[in-house]
């Protein structure tokens, strides 16, 4: 009998880790063991964990600078899954991968098959849009699950695909940033982006958003991506509107700019008054940038307003930002960092729950934990796209501090895409 208790116990131990546990392992294979049902001995099969070893999960930089930003949110993360994997009692270890696209879409898909070829299933990344959309059909042929941090061109958002996204996508986004331009008395704007799937998804959505309120977009300069001196776009900038101010009035005209190049743009403009004194509009790209107001003292003298993804306050971001502060070296953590730490545990939690390193069947899984799961950004509710549900929104402008005598970065306003309200902290001037 002591034989037969000592199997009744461990069959009941497997059974309490897989459904107690809250692990799932919906495909998991079985395992017959026997057990005392009513002084009887039964054989039965019972679901066992299909994992074990070492299970890579893939991280892919957009550029070099993501390194040390995203970077510790990364290592942040694994960490904290292991350490979980390990109080679980489970015999394996998920190890991250670690390349970098380097700011090209070309290379975004030479390092994604890469990759591939060693093993890689689950990919978190890319931040950028135009290396999503690089990798996205090789990603849906081979049934690797990628997972952007920072995606949020309308062109990427495709149902039933394998490129999931816990950025809101730039419809929302524009949605709430059109409005807020209009109410502020611009009735004309100049769209400056890059030439790729996030710039031209932008420039459609906000021609279509804005014009809807009442306003005109006049000029769409679509500049090479790959540049980094801008002193001919500036130009053509300035002629544009010096005639715009001449015609309807420096106080009804602005430019908005989706770009990641936003502080060599804005140091070849700021040679031109008519630019330098511009309202200047934005979003993540260049909102809350340290490299324009480091680069530029006197940027507090140019009107700025970009419109970011907020992060909902909580002990989990709070706890995240303590142990980035300390693996950063102080930096504060962006939104985008937040996302990174929250995709790992997502894309852990999704093998984990799917008990098989298989592409295929995370992707079936992943919704399902996301929608269960709160993280250092808030609720990671996918849609029908695979791509954030919701979010809030900030508007941020630079003002000058006063006890440093330096321009900052300050929030002015925060949208909520749930009320579809914009609240200002700082009024507009």
């Amino acid at each position: 009998m002591e034989n037969i208790d000592t199997t009744k116990i461990i069959a009941i131990a497997v059974i309490a880790l897989l459904v107690g546990g809250g692990m799932g392992y919906t495909m998991a294979p079985t395992k017959t063991v026997e057990v005392e049902v009513a002084g009887e001995i039964e054989t039965v099969e019972v679901q066992v964990p299909a994992l074990s070893g070492t299970i890579p999960i893939g991280f892919l930089y957009s550029n070099t600078g993501h390194i040390d930003t995203s970077g510790p949110a990364a290592t942040i993360a694994i960490e904290e899954v292991n350490a979980y994997v390990e109080a679980l009692g489970l015999d394996l270890t998920f190890d991250l991968i670690e390349e970098c696209a380097e700011g090209q879409a070309t290379i975004a898909l030479e390092k994604f098959q890469s990759m591939v070829a060693r093993g890689v299933k689950v990919v978190a990344g890319f931040n950028w849009s135009s290396q999503c959309k690089a990798v996205k059909d090789y990603a849906d042929e081979n049934n690797i699950v990628v997972f952007s941090d920072g995606s949020t061109s309308p062109v990427v958002a495709i149902p039933d695909d394998y490129i999931f996204r816990l950025a809101v996508t730039d419809t929302t986004q524009n949605s709430a940033l059109a409005p807020a331009i209009y109410d502020m008395g611009i009735e004309h704007i100049v769209i400056v982006a890059r030439n790729d799937a996030w710039g031209d998804g932008n420039y459609e959505t906000m021609k279509e958003l804005y014009e809807a309120e009442g306003g005109v977009v006049e000029e769409y300069l679509r500049y090479d991506s790959e540049k980094t001196e801008f002193s001919a776009e500036a130009a053509a900038l300035n002629d544009v509107m010096v005639q715009l101010n001449s015609q309807y009035g420096a106080d009804k005209v602005a430019l908005a700019t989706w770009s990641f190049e936003f502080p060599a743009i804005f140091a070849a403009c700021k040679e031109y008054p008519a630019l330098k004194d511009a309202i200047w509009f934005g979003s993540n790209g260049f909102g809350r940038s340290t490299t324009l107001v480091d680069e530029n003292p006197d940027a507090y003298l140019t009107t700025f307003h970009a419109m970011i993804m907020g992060t909902a306050a909580s002990s989990r971001f709070n706890e995240f930002e303590t142990k980035y502060l300390q693996l950063s070296g102080g930096r504060l953590p962006s939104t985008y960092n937040t996302h990174v730490y929250d995709i790992i545990w997502i894309l852990c939690k999704s093998v984990l729950e799917s008990g098989t390193y298989d592409g295929a069947i995370v992707k079936e899984v992943l919704p399902t934990v996301a929608e269960h799961y709160w993280g250092a950004c808030g609720w990671t509710k996918l849609n029908e796209n695979g791509d954030r549900a919701e979010s809030s929104y900030e508007l941020w402008t630079v003002n000058l501090n006063a006890t440093s005598g330096l321009p900052a970065w300050y929030r002015e306003a925060v949208y909520d895409s749930g009320s579809g309200t914009l609240n200002w902290l700082i009024p507009p001037s």
